[in-house]
């Protein structure tokens, strides 16, 4: 008999990709899936090792659910992911109780070790051909939009960040096998696909490049709207937004492109590869463009050695891009990496002040990009009841903004004319006009 099983996870879309290929693994084998963990006979918890602060929440997420074997003893919990592949046996003796650890190159063992064809225990092998699990990743009914993974890993080496460390080198997928996915997702309802990399523009399998694949996936029948995550500024290329013209009508102009420093100092500490020069010409072609491009981001304050001029650069930079979106946090030392052995010199006081400066900063700019939706129609595709507002529909507007409607005249799945008539910093209200 199978078991039943539930998945926690934390941290980036590219693990929640993986814990619904997981989920659609487990499913395909007999397994059944739980939405509660007192009724688990598995739970697995998918981790973040980013950030301290995201590993730290995991692994005390982890501690609480082992307390639960003391009603259950039968209960098996394991961690995967990325915080897995970083510590590896050593879990087992921070975390007692834990059964198993499965590294991001094993991902497809949590199935056999449910089954019993493999014992509990450590799993963390490197395997340089690992593309990920092959199946088909769970699709709820009903389910809109879907993530799909082009790539795993990462050669950025940025000197902050562990990813290259705990998910490997980059390895593409064939695009047969990404095209496969996407006619799945299409044949179960969805209609909005993202695909999901470390960095999308480095994607190539033999002559097959990342603008090509995107133009390929943009032509499968059923793929009404198609997003692209996250993009690197020293690979981004005029061929991308060349593809994103050509499919006006289903590739929004919605550009996720770090900047992490407005200063070249900081920048060339980090590994970045980058000038703000360079990364502003980018911005430029896009707003040529596309004048009402969303463009969001990611910034680092207090990285090893910033000064006060070079955060007051960065405010500058966010200033001057006038950013749709902007993901700001502190800086903390992720062991293994370049950055590690840098001094961490930037009290963690002010690293805090400047990180709360520069997020009032982003939602400033946030706030002003969503008016300028006011009393425009944009084709917004409907994603679910709103849970906060009864009556009301939760669609998604080519900027990647939420926008509420009125249920009497959409259904979900639909993509329907609407005029915003109000707007928040990231909620707006509209009306379905006549098409």
């Amino acid at each position: 008999m199978g078991k039943k099983f539930h998945i926690i996870t934390y941290g980036c879309q590219m693990n929640k990709y993986d814990s619904d290929a997981l989920r659609g693994l487990m499913e395909s084998r007999g397994h059944r899936w739980t939405e509660s963990v007192d009724e688990a006979d598995i739970v697995i918890v998918n981790t973040c090792a980013v950030r301290q602060h995201a590993e730290d929440r995991a692994l005390g997420r982890i501690e609480e659910i082992i307390g639960h074997k003391k009603r259950k003893p039968s209960l098996v919990v394991g961690i995967m992911g990325c915080v897995a592949q970083e510590h590896g046996e050593r879990l087992f003796e921070k975390i007692p109780g834990l059964d198993f650890v499965v590294g991001t190159d094993n991902l497809d063992v949590v199935a056999d070790i449910a089954e019993g064809k493999l014992k509990p225990g450590a799993y963390t092998s490197i395997n340089k051909n690992f593309l990920g699990i092959d199946a088909a990743a769970h699709i709820e009914p009903g389910q809109v939009s879907a993530f799909i993974t082009i790539m795993r890993g990462c050669d950025n080496f940025c000197s902050y960040c562990i990813v290259p460390y705990v998910r490997g080198r980059e390895r593409s997928l064939p695009p047969e096998r990404i095209l496969q996915q996407v006619r799945y997702a299409v044949s179960r309802g969805v209609r909005e696909i993202t695909l999901l990399g470390q960095n999308v523009n480095s994607y190539r399998w033999e002559d097959v490049d990342f603008p090509a694949l995107l133009d390929m996936v943009a032509q499968v029948e059923g793929v009404c709207r198609l997003r692209f995550v996250t993009n690197h500024p020293k690979d981004f290329t005029p061929k991308i937004l060349d593809v994103v013209e050509k499919h006006g009508e289903k590739i929004p102009p919605a550009f996720h492109l770090p900047l992490q420093s407005g200063s070249d100092r900081i920048l060339r500490l980090m590994n970045r590869k980058y000038t703000l020069s360079d990364y502003m010409r980018i911005i430029e072609e896009i707003y040529r463009r596309f004048p009402d491009a969303a463009i969001t981001t990611d910034i680092i304050v207090g990285f090893p050695g910033e000064t006060e001029k070079d955060f007051e650069s960065t405010l500058a930079a966010m200033r001057d891009v006038g950013f749709a979106g902007v993901f700001a946090f502190k800086y903390s030392v992720r062991p293994g990496t370049a950055a590690a052995k840098l001094e961490d010199d930037v009290p963690e006081a002010e690293k805090i002040r400047r990180l709360r400066t520069a997020i009032d900063l982003g939602i400033e700019l946030a706030r002003q990009f969503s008016q300028k939706h006011i009393g425009k129609v944009f084709p917004a595709l409907v994603e679910k009841k709103s849970p906060k507002n009864p009556g009301k529909l939760a669609a998604t507007l080519p900027s990647g903004r939420t926008v509420l409607i009125d249920e009497n005249f959409a259904e979900i799945g639909d993509i329907v004319p609407v005029k915003i008539t109000d707007a928040k910093v990231w909620v707006l209200r509209g009306e379905v006009v006549e098409k």
